[in-house]
């Protein structure tokens, strides 16, 4: 492929505009091809006002899907609008670039939010950042994922890369269908739950805190004793000691490091198969 044809591939950029009822909205969609679409690749989308949802296919493009967020709140009666029927004239501002199988994809409307579906290659790994009003689901992927949304819901389902995931009033619940060796997960909450699943048979090392809240789990945790940790003598002369404040466990014979943090949530370690249906 040369290097124009290539150009023309990377950047896709669709400013949609167009008149919708206020009872429906159609969703818009482009199709991002990929430099090498036989290889992994990273899709990136970070500062968004909506939910977003991204599902792994074993395709070899990105479909980004958005859908303007129906209004909520009803109008102010006018007499002036009797018979007539609302019209909305919003344009969903939508581009994604793709440079050497990197997709970054962003989507903007003037004072509503934009829920995007998003399918890629399950090989993908996902950066996702959500600023407010929405939730982050993720399904079947084999990439790495990072997700920060700190004012909504995080789901991830179907997993077998390592994930980063903090919110801070959101619910996190997290179900992997295999867990590679030394590939690090972390978990993050202020107050929200955290719920993630594993294999039975799946050997971590989990390291707990939660404040103010409970940790449950219906694993074998091997539970190591508590060290201290001696801070040295500053200018006061003084040396504290305290004992850590995180838990470490071992299920399994331990390996893949687990990181759990909340403060006045609670931390519920499963097994995949019992996780709740619909948490």
């Amino acid at each position: 492929m040369d290097i124009k044809h290539r150009m023309l591939l990377g950047v896709v950029a669709v400013a949609l505009a167009g008149l919708a009822t206020a009872q429906e909205s159609q969703p818009e969609q482009i199709v991002v091809p990929l430099t090498r679409p036989d290889e992994p690749g990273r899709l990136i989308v970070e500062r968004h006002q909506g939910s977003i949802s991204v599902k792994g296919y074993e395709g070899n493009v990105v479909l980004v899907k958005a859908f303007l967020r129906r209004p909520t709140r009803t109008a102010p009666s006018d007499p002036d609008i009797e018979g007539l029927k609302p019209v909305s004239a919003a344009a969903i501002q939508l581009d994604a670039q793709e440079i050497d199988n990197v997709v970054t994809v962003n989507a903007h409307s003037r004072n509503k939010s934009i829920d995007l579906d998003i399918s890629v290659p399950a090989r993908f790994a996902l950066k996702l950042g959500v600023l407010d009003d929405g939730d982050v689901i993720v399904d079947g992927l084999r990439g790495d994922v990072e997700v920060n949304n700190p004012y909504g819901r995080v789901r991830l389902d179907r997993l077998t890369g390592s994930a980063n995931v903090n919110t801070v009033d959101g619910d996190i619940t997290a179900r992997f269908l295999g867990v590679a060796a030394g590939v690090p997960l972390a978990f993050s909450s202020v107050h929200g739950k955290i719920d993630v699943a594993f294999p039975p048979d799946a050997d971590l090392t989990v390291r707990v805190k939660s404040d103010e809240a409970m940790v449950y789990s219906d694993f074998d945790i091997a539970v190591e004793k508590r060290k201290s940790r001696t801070d040295p003598a500053g200018k006061t002369g003084r040396t504290r000691i305290a004992l850590e404040e995180w838990t470490t466990g071992r299920i399994g014979r331990g390996g893949t490091d687990v990181l759990l943090k909340s403060f006045d949530g609670n931390i519920y370690i499963r097994k995949t198969q019992e996780i709740p249906s619909g948490a």
